[in-house]
């Protein structure tokens, strides 16, 4: 399943205040804040802000610490799984994970696992494909080959309940189809396309939803910092390409606010405008509002067609128990939509908003990543319950990610790259 940053370098300043919620200044901006956000249709911003300082602090009496001093850039280290790449390995995680949290499950169900290659067996991606019931009229499902050629779609997660069996048909550029195949799920299979195909997308829509309670400030000033330069860096893979850029920020009932949508935006001055006025506040107890947050994106206007949405979700702690089952939906939501939720562990991240973000990863061909402890900055992070990783600069992973997604080619870290590793890591796949 294919799914689908550009702010300059911005100057962090650490000066230490409390601020209240962003205040639009511009008469007619629209910013939705509420618990249920309605989604924002327009693709131009919907507020813009006085140039101020960034302030990113905590509420001296919250309970989830504190933040003190600017985080540098290109401090930040961090590893990833790829859960779809180890799926047997994830299944009993999920398994023994449930039972300890009290949390529900997904319920992914037996994946559809294919690789489509080229005649030459070269891989195939970003090949569109569609994928039906055996002997039904329509599809359930319409997605691209991603990177490496590789599909892992779940039928049940796209509301076709549990097959034993699928059919798939591939399509050329021009629209005619070129293979067809009857696959068993839960197994890996390959098909061979009688033409080469690679993947060259049309845009790339990347929704931020940012946890903004009192223990982010290191991560929101890493975001304000360098996020727009890495993904331009990564847009480099893919000349042409069209961006824009999506923000959710979120807190918890009883905070400034709960959820604030900005909707979309193809300035990349104006998401530096919105990332500069984010700050770290509230939250006083260890749930957020992460459903409300995760629904308010998903809901936004998605591009069509061939292309990359992709969501980076930031957070160091789950939705409130009640809500658990709520973002698991919001992340079925956004398997339909075929838009790829990537995660990002943070500060004092712990087993439950672990066992939430990597169900919403896997389901939708994201992936997991983590904050690890090895640059000696913000609060502690805890160890993630994975057999393998590699640490790294945090933005180097981001932009390995972001360079997967556009050019359809996995992208590894290089032996220089390499802080620390983990386990038997190859190619994303743990070998312990």
């Amino acid at each position: 399943m294919r799914p689908s940053l550009s702010i300059l370098p911005l100057a962090y300043v650490s000066t230490l205040a409390l601020m209240a919620a962003c205040t639009p200044t511009t008469e007619g901006a629209r910013v939705v804040v509420a618990e249920e956000p309605a989604p924002v249709v327009a693709e131009a911003a919907v507020a813009v802000y006085e140039e101020a300082a960034p302030v990113v602090v905590a509420d001296e009496g919250s309970a989830r610490g504190s933040y003190a001093g600017a985080v540098r850039k290109g401090v930040m280290t961090a590893g990833d799984i790829d859960d779809s790449l180890n799926l047997a390995d994830f299944t009993r995680y999920v398994k023994r994970a449930s039972g300890q949290t009290g949390l529900p499950q997904l319920g992914l169900g037996a994946p559809v696992l294919v690789r489509l290659t080229g005649p030459d067996g070269s891989p195939a991606p970003g090949a569109r494909y569609t994928l039906r019931r055996p002997g039904a009229a329509e599809p359930f499902h319409t997605g691209y080959a991603g990177p490496g050629g590789r599909i892992a779609d779940f039928s049940q997660v796209l509301g076709a309940g549990s097959l034993g069996s699928v059919e798939i048909r591939v399509f050329g550029d021009d629209g005619q189809e070129i293979a067809r195949d009857v696959v068993k799920t839960g197994k890996t299979a390959t098909i061979a396309l009688p033409e080469h195909a690679s993947w060259q997308p049309d845009f790339l829509d990347l929704m931020l939803i940012v946890d903004t309670t009192g223990s982010m400030g290191d991560e929101i000033a890493f975001l304000q910092r360098e996020l727009i330069g890495i993904t331009r860096a990564a847009a480099r893979k893919a000349p042409g390409v069209s961006i824009r850029y999506g923000l959710v920020a979120y807190r918890d009932h009883g905070d400034d606010y709960v959820v604030k949508n900005y909707g979309f935006t193809s300035d990349g001055g104006q998401m530096a405008g919105w990332l500069r006025n984010l700050t770290a506040d509230g939250g006083g107890d260890y749930p957020e509002a992460a459903a409300a947050a995760l629904r308010a994106g998903v809901g936004l206007n998605w591009r069509a067609g061939k292309g990359e949405r992709l969501m980076l979700h930031v957070a160091d702690a789950p939705p409130h128990d009640g809500d658990a089952a709520n973002y698991l939906r919001a992340a079925k939501a956004a398997a339909a939509e075929g838009v790829q939720i990537f995660t990002l562990g943070a500060s004092g991240v712990a087993e439950e908003s672990e066992y939430l973000m990597r169900q919403a990863s896997v389901a939708t061909g994201g992936r997991y990543l983590f904050l690890t402890d090895d640059s000696g900055v913000g609060n502690a992070h805890a160890e993630p319950t994975i057999p393998c990783y590699q640490v790294t600069k945090l933005s180097r992973l981001l932009t390995r990610v972001l360079m997967t997604e556009l050019s359809g080619q996995r992208q590894e870290a290089s032996g220089a790259d390499i802080i620390r590793e983990v386990g038997s890591y190859s190619g994303g796949i743990c070998r312990n």
